[in-house]
């Protein structure tokens, strides 16, 4: 008989082994990490960041813009090393700021001192990551300018596009007693005449003022009546209709350039002094109530406005159902004008229907700039590149509560429309946004205007603005550029020369 076969024995020191060993294992890795054993710990060196050391002071006194973004400048921080104290105070000659955030009208202000660092060439190169050719021509080539010198890096520009309300629009009654009228559609407005039409159409049907009160802020009194006049005050030239120095002239818009003499008699200003003279004479203004609002976003949501111009900040303001502006509000472009004064045949021009001249205007926007006596300006640069540069300016664009307008081609391109969806908007009106800002840019005109930028814009504006903003109250047209005109003939008495103050009315406007 086969004898069972014996079971395999089991290496009863085995357990033993296993355990002697991870215990001393164990015991291995407490003595390594104890203090006094320096030499069984071994680690690598960290390795040195690009910037490690520097401390940049940086002003940004815009609040909802530092806001938005700190976050960026700590990321830039953890990378380079850099040290970055964000103030939320404006900067001031006396201060100890090494760069800040400004407006673009401020750029003369602090450039023509000399108080600003030019920017390094190869910021602008081809290969830098701030892609300096993907900026719009106008934010770089014209307002990050003065004095033949680039003195800043665009980070947000403005925009400006017409909210109306789309509901009357629509309304079949309202629609045919126009077409009755006028024997031609309610369509939104694309010239600053149809824009006073419609408004004082509304105003007889509905018996009380269509637009927004006037601007009761002088600076942004100035700002709506320089858009209007600049679509009037010349023809819109593209880039074969300019020729050269001679032609710096047709770049003028508030001064003459080769005189450096206010032009707000000029043609063009008389004829938007008169329409906005005219708004008021036919009831189409509402009054500002003492101790009230102008805010124009503000009488469109309570239907005491049918239509108004609107910047991007505005816009953002809109009322919201369910997180959806409601469809009752319609987006349009910024009008053109149907006239205007051609200076080479000294005449009035009258297009026919449906001709639009159209010249944008451009005052808004930020710039960062650093000081000249920066100890670190190439660092400092290389800060605001990281925040002007493709990606985060993108960020910024899509963030609608800063007004930021675009600053570069690519956030105006169909494939970026999500740059602007946080407005609120469905994807229909969205791309309606976006093609308002499009035009707004108006990138094949090469002559549009630019708001006051001179060392003096702060006076000028307040002084304009003033008397501007009483065309709403009544005033009339030639007894508000007159009283504007002589508040601007005291101010550049105080300019320390006459060729001083032509070469700031030079740069002002781009030229050099």
């Amino acid at each position: 008989m086969q004898q069972p076969v014996p079971p395999i024995p089991r290496d009863r020191y085995k357990f033993h082994t296993l355990a002697t060993l991870a215990v001393f294992l164990a015991l291995v890795a407490w003595v390594a990490s104890l203090g006094g054993c320096g030499d069984a710990q071994i680690t690598s060196p960290e390795k040195p960041k690009p910037h490690d050391g520097v401390h940049l002071t940086f002003s940004c006194p815009d609040a909802a813009f530092a806001g938005a973004i700190e976050p960026m400048v700590r990321s830039w921080e953890a990378r380079t090393g850099a040290k970055v104290t964000l103030t939320r105070d404006a900067m001031t000659a006396a201060d100890a700021t090494d760069l800040a955030v400004i407006s673009a009208g401020q750029l003369g202000e602090w450039a023509e001192p000399g108080h600003l660092a030019a920017l390094p060439t190869r910021f602008r190169a081809g290969d830098h990551p701030l892609q300096w050719f993907g900026f719009l021509t106008d934010s770089a080539d014209r307002l990050a300018e003065w004095g033949a010198k680039t003195q800043a890096i665009p980070l947000t520009g403005d925009g400006y596009v017409v909210v109306y309300r789309g509901d009357r629009f629509r309304d079949q009654a309202t629609s045919a007693d126009f077409v009755n009228q006028f024997r031609r559609p309610l369509d939104p407005p694309a010239t600053w005449q149809d824009f006073a039409l419609i408004a004082e159409f509304f105003a007889k049907r509905d018996k009380k003022p269509s637009l927004p009160p006037f601007p009761a802020d002088p600076a942004r009194a100035f700002d709506f009546f320089s858009r209007v006049a600049s679509s009037m005050d010349r023809p819109a030239f593209s880039e074969k209709d300019l020729d050269g120095p001679k032609d710096t002239e047709r770049l003028a818009f508030q001064f003459a350039i080769q005189t450096g003499a206010p032009r707000l008699r000029a043609p063009g200003f008389e004829d938007a002094a008169k329409w906005f003279a005219d708004l008021h004479a036919a009831g189409c203004l509402l009054p500002v109530p003492a101790g009230g609002s102008d805010d124009p976003v503000a009488a469109l949501a309570e239907n005491r406005a049918v239509l108004a111009l609107v910047s991007l900040d505005q816009l953002a303001r809109l009322p919201r159902e369910n997180g959806t502006v409601p469809a009752r509000f319609a987006l349009a472009s910024v009008p053109g004008s149907s006239r205007y004064f051609d200076p080479a045949r000294n005449a009035r021009i009258d297009l026919p229907a449906p001709g639009v001249n159209y010249i944008p205007h451009f005052s808004g926007g930020r710039l960062g700039v650093v000081r000249a006596r920066c100890t670190n300006p190439d660092i400092a640069f290389d800060l605001l590149a990281e925040l002007g540069g493709p990606s985060r300016s993108a960020e910024l664009i899509s963030t609608p509560g800063l007004g930021a307008g675009p600053t570069r081609s690519a956030h105006l391109t169909p494939d970026r429309i999500l740059l602007w969806l946080g407005y609120g908007f469905e994807a229909k009106r969205s791309a309606e946004l976006q093609d308002a800002l499009r035009h707004y840019i108006g990138q094949s005109v090469k002559n549009p205007t630019y708001g006051l930028r001179g060392p003096d814009r702060a006076p000028l504006t307040e002084a304009a603005g003033s008397a501007i903003r009483k065309l709403g109250t009544g005033i009339k047209p030639g007894d508000a550029l007159t009283e504007a005109m002589s508040a601007w003939a005291a101010i550049d008495a105080k300019a320390p020369s006459n060729a001083t103050l032509i070469l700031w009315r030079k740069r002002a406007a781009g030229l050099n």
